[in-house]
C-alpha cells in the first residue's frame, strides 16, 4: 500500500511539472503569434508605402492573417498622353458649352 501511494505521489508530480511545461510552451507560442503579428503589419505597412511610390493603391486586408486581395494595375501614363487626354476632355468641355457635340460635326 505504501508503494502505490509513492507512484500516486511521484505521478502527480510528474503531471505538475508536464503541464507547467506546456503553460510555458503556450504562452511562448502566444507571444511569437503577437510578434508575428505585429512585423506582418510592420511590412504590410512598409510595402503599401512602397506600392505607394510606384503609384499603386495600396494592398489591404480585413484579417491580418489572411492572404491579401489582388493587387489591381495601374498603367502609368506618359507625359505626352496625359496631355492629350488633357486637351480631349477640354475640346469637350468647350463643345459641350457652344452646345455642340462631335456627333453634330460628323
Amino acid at each position: 500500500m505504501n508503494l502505490s501511494w509513492f507512484k500516486r505521489a511521484l505521478r502527480s508530480r510528474y503531471v505538475a511539472q508536464l503541464e507547467d511545461d506546456l503553460a510555458q510552451a503556450q504562452e511562448e507560442v502566444e507571444r511569437q503569434r503577437a510578434e508575428n503579428d505585429r512585423l506582418r503589419a510592420e511590412n504590410r505597412a512598409l510595402w503599401n508605402s512602397l506600392l505607394g511610390t510606384a503609384g499603386i493603391p495600396p494592398v489591404e486586408t480585413d484579417d491580418p492573417n489572411k492572404a491579401p486581395r489582388e493587387i489591381p494595375r495601374v498603367r502609368r501614363r506618359s507625359w505626352h498622353q496625359l496631355q492629350l487626354a488633357h486637351e480631349l476632355e477640354e475640346s469637350r468641355n468647350a463643345e459641350k458649352i457652344n452646345g455642340k457635340t462631335t456627333d453634330e460635326h460628323r
